[in-house]
């Protein structure tokens, strides 16, 4: 049984289709640089916010326990959740475990005593319960009772929802 034999490329068919596989491999990378270098692609890694489970529970365990840390989440940041008031819907923080321009290896700790949080490496830098000092993550209730922080947006301001 004869078999065909597909088209001859010649020496000039091969030099035409180098030359366009390289125009278009430069185009592609020329144009993959220019995006990059834009507002236009926005690039995200891990989820934006976090579910920190049911806020009334949360905050019963805050009011037992003090201060609940989480670790890691996106990029491995951990941070604190704290609560203060008795409206589990309002009164919520979620800061940075790191004092500004800290080691990785310096944390700030809970001192439950003096209701402060305490710098690892420098206990001489205290800040309040509402992490005051330290970058500050949004946080909310939703619709179902779940606490939800959004770990990839920090504004330094603190909650204007907290209890008097």
């Amino acid at each position: 049984m004869p078999v065909a034999s597909g088209p001859k490329i010649t020496p000039l068919r091969a030099v035409v289709y180098g030359v366009i596989s390289i125009a278009l491999g430069v185009g592609l990378v020329f144009a993959v640089v220019s995006l990059a270098g834009s507002d236009r692609i926005e690039v995200k890694l891990g989820d934006d916010d976090f579910n920190a489970g049911d806020a009334e529970n949360l905050a019963a365990e805050i009011a037992d326990r003090g201060p609940v840390p989480w670790a890691p989440l996106s990029r491995g940041r951990s941070i604190w959740i704290n609560h203060i008031g008795s409206d589990p819907e309002k009164g919520w923080f979620a800061f940075d475990v790191q004092s500004p321009g800290a080691s990785g290896d310096c944390v700030v700790d809970w001192n439950a005593d003096r209701k402060l949080f305490v710098d690892t490496c420098d206990p001489t830098l205290v800040y309040s319960a509402t992490g005051d000092g330290l970058t500050q993550f949004g946080v909310w209730v939703d619709d179902d009772g779940d606490l939800i922080v959004d770990v990839n947006a920090n504004d330094l301001s603190p909650d204007p929802a907290v209890e008097e």
